[in-house]
């Protein structure tokens, strides 16, 4: 079949496909779009609802600002791929894991519907909610590949459950980055350690919440969650940060070898 490429300013022609991402403002795709138009090198994607109308596969954010803006629209009604998550996921400028949660979500994925609402009720980045709920680490990395897949599932939440724990009596005490990727990693790697005792960490945390300080990296936060963990320590030092390291290189090796 023939694709020809079309123009209308009749946006009541569109609907955008039900398992497509939510709209989220684009700033620089409005700069462009306010300086350049609508550019036909990058139409629309659309098929047939059956309807009468046409559901965007590919380009509702450009259709929103060119509502916006008042300009016609480029499109290409093509029907010869149109499973939304493959086309996205081979895309460099494609979703990103909470679109790609987000979606398979609506479209009735059990794994990804439990996973967003762990994500939403603690507060947690989806990178990391992703990994907790796939029964790993926060910083493994590994189930953010299965969310874009749909081949997600819900793992033990033992350690997960331990990590929401901390992260929100943090919040819940004051610290504006216990939720940072970071942070959250760390905390979990700690939890690996078998001397850690997260009801004394807590406490820690209940008593002096102002000397642990935000750090951008995992080593960072694990040097600050060491130093509160053992400040003013009346029993033994542990050395959590050192300890937390070398259980994530045993872990990793018996990851290898498995």
């Amino acid at each position: 079949m023939k694709i020809e490429l079309k123009s209308t300013k009749n946006y009541e022609l569109f609907e955008m496909h039900e398992l497509n991402r939510p709209l989220h403002e684009d700033k620089y795709l409005y700069e462009s779009m306010s300086k350049h138009g609508f550019m036909p090198s990058s139409p629309m994607q659309c098929v047939r609802n059956g309807n009468n109308k046409l559901k965007v596969i590919r380009g509702h954010h450009r259709l929103h600002y060119a509502k916006m803006l008042g300009l016609p629209v480029w499109y290409i009604i093509d029907e010869s791929n149109t499973d939304l998550f493959d086309l996205e996921g081979s895309s460099k400028i494609g979703w990103d894991v909470n679109d790609f949660a987000s979606g398979r979500a609506q479209d009735g994925d059990e794994g990804c519907i439990k996973l967003l609402a762990f994500s939403k009720k603690h507060g947690l980045p989806m990178g990391s909610a992703a990994s907790l709920v796939g029964g790993q680490s926060a910083s493994s990395g590994n189930m953010q590949k299965a969310v874009k897949r749909g081949t997600f599932e819900v793992g033990d939440m033992k350690h997960a459950t331990q990590v929401a724990m901390i992260t929100d009596h943090c919040k819940a005490c004051g610290i504006k980055f216990a939720t940072s990727s970071a942070f959250v990693g760390a905390v979990s790697a700690v939890l690996r350690v078998p001397e850690f005792d997260s009801a004394r960490f807590m406490h820690c945390i209940s008593l002096y919440s102002a000397n642990l300080h935000r750090s951008g990296s995992k080593a960072g936060c694990l040097d600050e969650i060491d130093a509160l963990y053992n400040y003013a320590a009346k029993a033994k030092r542990i050395p959590l940060a050192f300890k937390a390291k070398e259980v994530a290189r045993e872990r990793q090796v018996a990851c290898n070898r498995g």
